[in-house]
């Protein structure tokens, strides 16, 4: 039995891709999961010492690992095997528990200029660092993997439907009036010819107007497992509807979004409208789905049903790849 602690931040996405690793590690490992929030010695002070620690582990030793744990509340660390953390906040902290305790850690998502040798395995979508600590996901962990979404839909009894993951402006995408009705147009016809259930998820980024106009145009479809942000839909399964979907459509303005479809293993469309100014390295991620046949790509205003030849399979393969390379970087042999 393995003991893991998974030090959250609070913001759910990161949460969710540290308890994604978990998962992808329990596959071959026994593991007694513990999960401690992030905290400040003073909430007043939390900006500063989030700068201040990430200076000071810029220059790591012995010492500054001490004054960065002292920043923060403290935490028993007896016992434990791993630590896993997403997000640039907790990134000094797992360093600095590193460096003082010689506990293995796993650290998720943008090092905020910290060095990747600082952890036994910087996991990114991109390349920081030319170091072998610093590997490189061709899909991010996260708590929606394809058995995952099987065994919640099983159990929740959803019929196959076309899941829309619908949001709006952001990272450089802005939606003109006309592609909402395209896109409304497109899903009518989509339940005309295939007769399957429509299942709408909006986001916060989602327009409230646009919400309201898109559930207006299809109140004559079959919306049953909808979830609206805006009318306080919040605490849906989406592992369930991810794992009764037939086929996954979702908005480009949202990196997280795109990535927990994929770790689904359904087929991925990816939605984009006309007005995209978004950071090169933000094409480059989608381009890399593309590459790797992780996900299809059409236009808002013209789309239709794709299909991806071993999808869940694919999905697998990159994991289990990544969860290799993991076990290396901890040296973990399997129970």
């Amino acid at each position: 039995m393995k003991n893991i602690m998974i030090v959250s931040d609070g913001i759910p996405g990161h949460f969710n891709q540290s308890n994604g690793v978990a998962l992808l590690l329990s596959n071959k490992h026994s593991l007694n999961t513990r999960i401690i929030d992030l905290q400040f010695k003073s909430q007043f002070l939390r900006g500063f010492i989030t700068v201040f620690s990430r200076f000071m582990m810029r220059l790591p030793s012995p010492l500054t690992a001490k004054l960065t744990l002292l920043l923060y509340k403290k935490i028993d660390t007896r016992g434990l095997d791993l630590i896993i953390a997403a997000g640039g906040k907790t990134a000094p902290y797992t360093a600095a528990l590193r460096i003082l305790n010689k506990i293995p850690v796993i650290q998720l998502g943008s090092p905020r200029g910290l060095h990747s040798s600082l952890f036994n395995a910087l996991v990114t979508v991109e390349r920081y660092h030319e170091d072998s600590s610093n590997i490189i996901a061709s899909i991010t962990p996260s708590l929606y993997s394809p058995e995952v979404c099987k065994q919640a839909a099983k159990e929740k009894g959803l019929r196959e439907h076309l899941l829309f993951l619908i949001g709006g402006e952001g990272i450089g995408y802005s939606y003109k009036e006309n592609e909402w009705k395209d896109l409304i147009s497109a899903i009518k016809l989509m339940y005309k010819t295939t007769n399957l259930p429509i299942t709408i998820v909006t986001s916060r980024r989602s327009d409230p107007e646009v919400e309201k106009k898109i559930q207006s145009e299809l109140e004559n479809i079959p919306l049953d497992y909808s979830a609206w942000f805006h009318q306080g839909a919040k605490n849906f399964n989406l592992a369930a509807l991810f794992g009764s979907a037939k086929n996954i459509f979702v908005t480009e303005d949202s990196a997280m979004m795109i990535s927990e479809s994929i770790s689904s293993g359904k087929p991925v469309t990816t939605l984009f409208p006309s007005g995209i100014q978004s950071p090169l390295r933000y094409k480059a991620h989608i381009q890399k789905y593309l590459d790797l046949n992780l996900i299809t790509r059409e236009s808002i205003k013209n789309f239709s049903i794709k299909d991806i030849e071993n999808s869940s399979r694919n999905v697998q393969n990159h994991l289990s790849k990544l969860c290799n390379q993991l076990e290396d970087r901890i040296q973990w042999q399997r129970d």
